[in-house]
């Protein structure tokens, strides 16, 4: 299979690294500048536009191949999408990134009938909305993600140095039935739990778990008696502000601040959203004292500038908010702001890719969530029909770095066993590091 991306720059760059690998990888830019990070790479390049036809001819795109249109502008992406299946062999698949909502909304693919032809359009400040406002709801935790019809929960936490975890094995920890341990972050290493592994002070743990039990247990260990956030701060106002605001205003009990510095801005999305929208800048300490940001259960930071990002959270966190969120916009700036003590730190681009990346590596595997800024993942694989009778669950553990979070078919949706037996037709939630990935995927191929 050839990956062909159409557009330079950053989203580019990290599908190269990571795919060109396994991959025969054409990248289409004629910029000499933006196509400079890619010379050390082993990837081919195409000088052009990938708008242009004749660029896109010389490539003859087959069935086989992948068309990802990825550049920093949402109208090229979609012409270099359309474009490419109309040149291009019937059956070649093309992914399209954009980034307003009013192409989201238009392009998207509703059915096999629609008539433009992209077959899966890519919008990551959506993500990033959703799972912000995910992990806002939950008090203490700094992941959340909710998995069939949120009969399956998935909560991490960072262990404290007073927490009753610490010094606790897997097996002494009080997990209850149908709760797992699937995850253990220790140094910024992800491995996955065994029975004899210990919690330290400082180590975050990933459960996952039937929705009642594992909420019930997380409030007795990290949340300490508090059940439900009750005033939430955003700052910035732009797309993915306004989107969380959105995900947020109708949650009963709770009271909603937006602040955004500029002024005209502020009518427009008073307009849009059932909530208190405030003027001025989120670094202001003189303002976060006026309007009392302090009582804040929680604060999300999502301007498109990292640095003001930063100082707005830091500032939140003198003033003791329990639950810091922080949009990071350059990936490579994440270690930094975790190094700080934001608990919460997220790249929209980086779970997208991951997304697309599984989508290409494993047409029968596709990813729910990236954990850790990619160095794990939860993958959903459907078991063949040509399975083993009397397989287990636990047979899995032939793969290291990968463990079975979950089971779901018509008859059942279980956080399993070990002794489970595993049928044709399930959907299997994998939670797997980075490395184990493709072995699982192989495993079940």
């Amino acid at each position: 299979m050839r990956i062909v991306i159409g557009g330079g720059g950053e989203i580019s760059l990290q599908f190269a690294r990571e795919l060109s690998a396994d991959y025969d990888v054409v990248v289409i830019e004629d910029d000499p500048e933006i196509l400079r990070p890619f010379e050390v790479l082993d990837v081919q390049i195409a000088r052009g536009k990938p708008t242009h036809i004749a660029t896109l001819q010389d490539l003859e795109l087959s069935a086989r191949d992948k068309f990802v249109a990825c550049s920093d502008s949402d109208e090229q992406n979609i012409l270099a999408c359309m474009a490419a299946k109309r040149l291009g062999e019937e059956g070649l698949f093309t992914f399209c990134f954009v980034s307003k909502e009013e192409y989201y909304k238009s392009f998207r693919r509703e059915t096999d009938d629609d008539i433009f032809d992209i077959d899966k359009v890519i919008w990551p400040q959506q993500r990033l909305a959703k799972e912000i406002a995910l992990i806002a709801r939950e008090p203490e935790a700094i992941d959340v993600e909710h998995f069939a019809g949120g009969k399956i929960d998935l909560m991490e936490y960072r262990i404290d140095e007073d927490s009753s975890l610490v010094g606790k094995r897997v097996t002494e920890a009080g997990l209850p039935k149908r709760v797992l341990a699937v995850a253990l972050i220790s140094d910024g290493r992800v491995s996955i739990p065994r029975a004899d592994t210990l919690f330290d002070p400082g180590d975050k743990v990933i459960f996952m778990g039937e929705h009642e039990p594992l909420t019930k247990f997380a409030r007795s260990v990290f949340q300490k008696g508090k059940t439900k956030v009750n005033t939430v701060t955003v700052i910035g106002g732009g797309t993915v502000g306004v989107m969380v605001a959105k995900e947020l205003q109708h949650d009963k009990g709770v009271e909603l601040k937006l602040i955004e510095v500029d002024q005209e801005r502020c009518g427009e999305i008073a307009s849009e959203l059932d909530c208190m929208v405030l003027y001025g800048n989120g670094s202001d300490l003189s303002l976060l004292r006026e309007e009392e940001i302090a009582k804040s259960d929680v604060l999300v930071s999502v301007t498109s500038d990292d640095e003001k990002n930063l100082l707005g959270s830091l500032l939140a966190k003198q003033m003791g908010i329990p639950k810091i969120i922080t949009r990071v916009n350059n990936p490579t700036n994440i270690g930094l702001f975790e190094g700080v003590g934001i608990d919460v730190a997220i790249n929209a681009l980086s779970t997208a890719v991951d997304a697309v990346q599984t989508m290409l590596r494993a047409p029968k595997s596709s990813l729910h969530a990236t954990l850790e800024q990619g160095k794990a993942a939860v993958i959903e694989i459907e078991v063949p029909e040509d399975w083993p009778v009397g397989k287990k669950v636990k047979d899995l553990d032939k793969v290291p770095g990968a463990i079975v979070g979950a089971v779901v078919s018509e008859k059942r949706k279980i956080v399993p066993h070990g002794d489970d037996l595993l049928e044709p037709g399930d959907h299997l939630l994998v939670v797997a590091t980075k490395d184990a990935k493709k072995k699982v995927e192989k495993y079940f191929g």
